[in-house]
């Protein structure tokens, strides 16, 4: 008898944990970000030594603030997160995470941000509204020649400034992430 329970109960648990095992769902992406910051960090960090200038991350605060890589960005302040990063303000009740990474002379030099979408029936839109609100700035100190918008599942990034660095950022992201979707990829004028 002991013998029978001892099998039954082995049998039960080969079923939980292959069920366990095929917790996933089939269409999952192994190989995306858990944070707009790891995103960032992914891709920085497939920059060679040649590659990489200087830049810093995250907002003005202490506790984000990183010299030499990204940053966390505080979505608390949706003027600030427009005006450094080109993010809508009306729009930003609908991100819940975003990081950043820019050139520490000149924003206009490069400037990236990502932003994870709260819905990812948003995404299109938003990618919409962050183009027009780019292209649509005054630029001073220097003018950015290109925007790039990429989206990897439901974050977005965008990407201005000068050619070379944009384009290298934009073939790390794509390197990076084979499931990313170049958005836009527009001259600024």
């Amino acid at each position: 008898m002991k013998r029978i329970v001892s099998a039954v109960l082995c049998a039960v648990m080969l079923f939980v944990l292959a069920a366990c095992g095929a917790s996933a769902p089939p269409d999952a992406d192994a190989n995306a970000p858990a944070s707009a910051l790891e995103l960032l960090e992914t891709v920085w960090n497939s920059y060679s030594d040649d590659e990489k200038f200087p830049a810093a991350g995250g907002d003005y605060s202490e506790e984000n603030m990183r010299d030499g890589g990204p940053g966390n960005f505080s979505i608390i302040d949706a003027d600030i997160l427009d005006s450094t990063l080109g993010f809508p303000a009306a729009e930003a009740g609908k991100i819940d995470g975003a990081a950043s990474l820019v050139h520490m002379m000149n924003l206009n030099t490069f400037t990236c941000g990502a932003f994870h979408a709260k819905e990812s029936g948003d995404v299109t839109a938003l990618c919409g509204a962050l183009r027009e609100n780019i292209l649509a700035r005054r630029w001073m100190c220097g003018f950015p020649e290109k925007l790039v918008i990429v989206t990897v599942g439901d974050y977005i990034v965008s990407v201005y400034g000068h050619a070379d660095p944009v384009d290298t950022f934009a073939a790390r992201l794509a390197a990076a992430y084979p499931n990313a979707k170049t958005v836009s990829d527009d001259p600024i004028v």
